[in-house]
């Protein structure tokens, strides 16, 4: 296991031997109910007003993405990663439709799919199967922590039950899942990140995105912060933590990220955070200081 915790990077290597694999991330125009007035106006806190998808080519038709993307970085093979808003949201048709572009690049070898967890519908779940045929899919749920206060703050607006739903369904078709994990959430103790990571290791997602909680330019979390600042973790803090989830994390769990990154010109803090490979450094240093390993005091669970 590369740097004592179970890589994305590996993962990839086993999945497609002898084959660099690159996720093309793409901005395919899906709106967001938690944004368009189907459930809420507001988004959730953290959400930018690209929807964490690419800034720089968020407009474009999604194959100029890709070719603009695959003549940056020629010759490998390529993941195309619907990343911006939630990409299960709209008709079975016009979902069809944009998912169906990857087809028409033989180097494309997989579609990931980032979505809410309360907008996969039985026709849906029916399409992502039937894709699962023809390519690796997999689908990204942001669930972020399973405390119904911490979905509050973030006003996510679903619940863990809905997630819990949905994931099974997924399970059950044989849809690998990655789901999404938001370190740092005021007022969340480190004996409730821990409660989150015992609950994934009951369920066994095949991966996980951990991410910092950071404050970008013009959201509702940058609006909170400017009226009523509150403390960020520091890397120092964010580190140990990290160390610490993946010491108790089932060691089979996929880790498809360590951090979040953002452009520059819409991030606003913490500062230390926009230097990624140092936060990746640290995190190694520590888990090599410390003799620790993902699932290093993994228990297996009873339930």
């Amino acid at each position: 296991m590369n740097d004592s915790y179970n890589s994305l990077s590996d993962f990839l290597k086993k999945k497609f031997p002898g084959q660099k694999i690159l996720k093309i991330p793409l901005n395919a125009g899906f709106a967001c109910p938690n944004r368009d007035g189907s459930i809420s106006w507001k988004g959730c806190v953290f959400c930018d007003q690209y929807a964490a998808g690419p800034v720089r080519t968020a407009g474009w038709p999604i194959e100029q993405q890709i070719e603009t993307f695959m003549a940056a970085h020629p010759g490998k093979k390529y993941i195309a990663y619907f990343q911006s808003h939630s990409n299960t949201y709209g008709s079975i048709s016009d979902l069809k439709c944009k998912y169906e572009i990857v087809f028409n690049y033989e180097n494309i070898v997989g579609l990931s799919i980032g979505t809410r967890p309360d907008i996969i519908s039985n026709p849906v779940l029916f399409l992502l199967e039937e894709f699962n045929q023809r390519l690796y899919v997999t689908i990204e749920l942001g669930l972020q922590s399973i405390h119904e206060s911490s979905l509050k703050f973030l006003n996510r607006n679903h619940s863990y039950p809905q997630f819990l739903e949905t994931f099974q369904k997924l399970q059950s078709v044989n849809i690998d899942t990655v789901v999404h994990l938001i370190v740092g959430i005021p007022g969340e103790s480190r004996e409730n990140m821990l409660a989150t990571i015992e609950e994934m290791n009951r369920l066994k997602p095949q991966g996980i995105k951990f991410h910092l909680l950071h404050i970008l330019k013009d959201t509702a979390l940058h609006r909170q912060y400017l009226q009523t600042p509150f403390p960020l973790l520091t890397q120092k803090e964010y580190t140990e933590l990290i160390v610490f989830l993946l010491d108790h994390l089932d060691p089979d769990i996929v880790i498809h990220r360590l951090t979040a990154e953002r452009e520059k010109e819409i991030f606003v803090a913490p500062e230390w955070a926009l230097n990624k490979p140092a936060v990746l450094n640290s995190i190694r240093l520590k888990m090599k200081q410390a003799d620790a390993f993902q699932g290093r005091h993994y228990v297996i669970p009873t339930r």
